[in-house]
């Protein structure tokens, strides 16, 4: 397994050296889960995260989930994984369940197992392999479903997931590197990725894209998942202006309370419709307290009250609605 750093190992190690640097505040001084599958992307941040620093290095502890759908795959990419981690001298752990064969049943089993690692090692991060590639494929999904600037924005370098109850980073420390960089990276090791067939499947919406859009968008521009990851970056550095705008738009005539938010209706019919929008998506955000979305006809019904009057139903026993008194009420039942 000893090697000489290849350039791309080199490359790669420095990229996630520089992001656990970039992020050092909120990620204290605290161990970190390396989620690894055994597939060229997470293989080739495990065979990377041994040149990032002595210092860094001794933080991480590897895990490995099988979803109990391909069971001799599963035991041989577990192994491939755990005999990788205990040469380079990590800690190792695996654990697995048996899910739906669908990718939300996948992802939040995988989620449960490793901050279930992460609480237990009293770890502040996860870090999973998410490429450029990943980046185009999720602006290429988001864009044919129909989503709006805010949806579009780039799969974030850091965020938080609440798992069982506790705050967990999720850190994606290789949004730069391509697929073909971690596919080199295995070979400067002479080491064969696992390869799940399901990946090659055109059942699932995100192998179209992978298998059959992207190359025909790279026949047009050869750079095509960079130029789409960096639309990505650029929508989601409007969108945030636009919620600061929106935030500050309502600042002066906004009274929230637990269960509902108010607004005097001349001044909030007064606010543009993109800044409005956002307006109510926060706020429906902030009185259900569970990430919930409003859908694009609710927000035109929601609209269409505000500039005229009436109410409309949201679900959850929330509504919105205006008043004799000329105001715009946003209410949740107490539960």
């Amino acid at each position: 397994m000893d090697k000489p750093l290849g350039p791309v190992n080199k490359l790669v190690a420095m990229k996630i050296r520089a992001s656990i640097l970039k992020y050092s505040e909120k990620l204290e001084d605290k161990k970190m889960i390396l989620a690894v599958s055994g597939g060229p992307d997470s293989l080739a941040m495990l065979l990377a995260a041994q040149n990032v620093g002595l210092n860094i290095k001794k933080k991480f502890i590897v895990a490995n989930f099988s979803h109990g759908l391909r069971p001799k795959e599963d035991e041989s990419e577990r192994n491939l994984v755990k005999n990788i981690a205990e040469n380079f001298g990590f800690s190792f752990t695996s654990g697995s369940d048996e899910v739906l064969a669908n990718e939300a049943s996948a992802r939040e089993a995988r989620y449960n197992f490793l901050g279930k690692v992460a609480l237990e090692n009293d770890a502040s991060a996860i870090l999973t392999a998410h490429t450029r590639n990943d980046q185009a494929e999720t602006v290429l999904l988001r864009l044919i479903r129909g989503t709006g600037l805010k949806g579009i924005r780039s799969i974030r370098e850091i965020s938080s997931r609440k798992i069982y109850g506790n705050e967990i980073y999720l850190l994606r420390p290789m949004l730069e590197v391509t697929r073909d960089q971690t596919e080199a990276i295995c070979n400067e090791f002479n080491i064969q990725p696992a390869r799940d067939k399901s990946n090659e499947s055109l059942r699932y919406s995100r192998n179209r894209v992978r298998l059959k859009v992207i190359p025909e968008l790279i026949k047009v521009n050869s750079q095509a998942q960079s130029a789409l990851a960096s639309f990505a970056e650029r929508a989601a550095s409007d969108n945030q202006l636009l919620e600061d705008l929106a935030l500050e738009a309502v600042a002066g005539f906004e009274s929230r309370h637990k269960f509902s938010i108010e607004w005097d209706k001349k001044q909030l019919r007064q606010i543009p419709e993109p800044l409005l929008v956002r307006v109510l998506e926060n706020s429906w955000r902030q009185l259900t307290e569970d990430g919930s979305t409003l859908g694009s006809k609710k927000l035109q019904q929601m609209t269409r009250v505000i500039h005229s009057s009436g109410e409309v139903y949201l679900g959850k026993a929330g509504k919105l609605q205006t008043t004799e008194t000329n105001k715009v009420i946003m209410k949740i039942t107490k539960p």
